[in-house]
């Protein structure tokens, strides 16, 4: 039976492969028909924008950002946490949220997965 995943991402790109590691995970999940929403909070935030991975040696999660749409993944970012200017620069397959309204998501989820 398929369950609404909430994959929490609260680690940055920048200091460990948490991050790849929770896209690749919840990339996954959608292939036993579960319905899984990405939500970047704290220093996950800036996974949301573009970076140079490959030129700064670390694993690329754009591989795993492109093929959201296709698999039905959903991805919200915290406008709260993400500082006001870089607001312009956040990929297009994520949707601004406050805290707020990432907890609720959080609260309606069947299953809960930190990273």
């Amino acid at each position: 039976m398929a369950k609404k995943v909430a994959v929490i991402i609260r680690t940055s790109p920048f200091n460990t492969l948490k991050s790849v590691e929770a896209f690749r995970f919840g990339i996954g999940l959608t292939l036993e028909g579960n319905k899984v929403d990405f939500l970047l909070m704290e220093k996950g935030v800036w996974n949301s924008l573009s970076a140079q991975s490959l030129s700064l040696e670390r694993p690329d999660v754009d591989q795993f950002i492109q093929t959201m749409e296709l698999c039905g993944v959903n991805g919200f970012v915290d406008s709260e946490t993400l500082p006001p200017s870089y607001h312009s620069r956040i990929r297009g397959e994520f949707k601004k949220k406050t805290k707020e309204e990432l907890l609720q998501m959080i609260h309606q989820a069947d299953i809960v997965v930190p990273f």
